[in-house]
């Protein structure tokens, strides 16, 4: 054990100073606070795409169903709604109604079923999701999100934000029954309220490579429990972002090092997350995943440590224990040593984060 070496963090303080790129992620959630707490109006359209099209996304696909928006905004409301609602503890939830149809050309581009619905979309809706009647080629994303523009006087409106996501009809064919998957609808909600990637490879034909977030392999959980339909929880420093998290769970380690007793990072009492700082644009965090709830699919309760940089105009979020999927978490009598520091477990979740070239004594 570690004897005498490491302060205690005084993690309970509201005074605690935050190093500048933990208040920067909290500086540019305050900014889209708007989108994040409250009901939150969106708007569905199905997007008719014809059979002729030309698109790399959908051509040789020619099965279209028949979607109803809604159907389809009843089905998010309730879900993605619950989903998120759940998420957040009662602060957030996006509301769906049925916002109309629309219809691309053979030479138009899934992008063409956003700007079509985001043209038809009310007065009332702070965002749209445009679901095609057609599903995707293998080869290509399954959708995408856009949380959309800075507005002068928020809540704004959609049409003027362009705050909006896009999945195919994949997940809404008749072998899911009455139960179609929400977890990629989940993910591009996720882009929708700013949130980043998660260990995530662009150079690869898979670059989701985690399970620990719902902004990296949403669909991580029906892939251990075919039952499941719901992402994976998400990252303590999304929900920080989003004001779901107060800085007074937040436990920053001073640079001598510090031990912390975490509490589970998706509950809402006790220091859910504990931040080493590297330099003024990168961080660690380090925080407890318990095996229940939309994390279920973990094969355990344990400590995930990640990277974050915002070195620049992109945060970037990657999981430092392990190889993909990443869920092999630090148990207690584990380590992790990387960037510098070491992070220990202990007994009861007592993480003792330390410079790795700082001595300790066994005893």
């Amino acid at each position: 054990m570690l004897v005498g070496l490491l302060v205690s963090v005084a993690c309970s303080s509201p005074s605690t100073v935050l190093p500048p790129a933990v208040q920067a992620v909290i500086d540019f959630g305050r900014g889209t606070r708007w989108m994040t707490e409250g009901n939150d109006p969106w708007e569905v359209f199905v997007c008719h795409v014809p059979v002729d099209t030309q698109s790399v996304a959908y051509v040789g696909l020619p099965m279209r169903l028949p979607l109803k928006p809604d159907a389809v905004s009843a089905i998010l409301d309730d879900r993605v709604g619950k989903y998120f609602d759940t998420l957040s503890h009662g602060a957030y939830r996006p509301r769906f109604a049925s916002g109309g149809e629309v219809t691309i050309t053979a030479t138009d581009e899934p992008q063409a079923c956003v700007d079509k619905a985001l043209a038809a979309s009310s007065a009332s809706a702070h965002g749209v999701i445009a679901v095609a009647d057609a599903e995707h080629n293998a080869t290509q994303p399954g959708g995408f999100g856009n949380p959309g523009s800075a507005c002068a006087a928020p809540p704004c409106i959609a049409s003027t934000t362009r705050r909006s996501a896009y999945v195919g009809a994949a997940d809404f064919s008749s072998q899911w029954g009455d139960q179609p998957p929400m977890d990629l609808i989940e993910h591009e909600v996720g882009h929708a309220l700013g949130w980043p990637h998660s260990g995530y490879d662009e150079s690869l034909s898979e670059p989701h490579l985690s399970a620990l977030d719902v902004m990296s392999n949403s669909a991580a959980p029906r892939s251990v429990d075919p039952n499941r339909r719901d992402a994976p929880g998400a990252l303590a420093i999304n929900l920080l972002a989003a004001g779901w998290m107060s800085t007074e769970a937040v436990a920053v380690v001073p640079p001598s090092g510090g031990t912390v007793a975490l509490a589970a990072s998706t509950g809402s009492l006790g220091i859910r997350l504990a931040v080493v700082e590297l330099d003024d644009h990168r961080f660690i965090t380090i925080e407890l995943l318990t095996a229940d709830g939309f994390n279920d699919h973990l094969p355990a309760t344990g400590v995930a440590v990640h990277l974050i940089d915002l070195s620049d105009e992109n945060r970037t979020q990657t999981p430092l224990v392990g190889l993909p999927p990443f869920d092999d978490l630090l148990a207690p009598g584990e380590a992790f040593t990387g960037n510098g520091w070491v992070v220990s477990v202990a007994v009861g979740w007592r993480v003792t984060m330390h410079p790795a070239n700082v001595p300790t004594v066994s005893g």
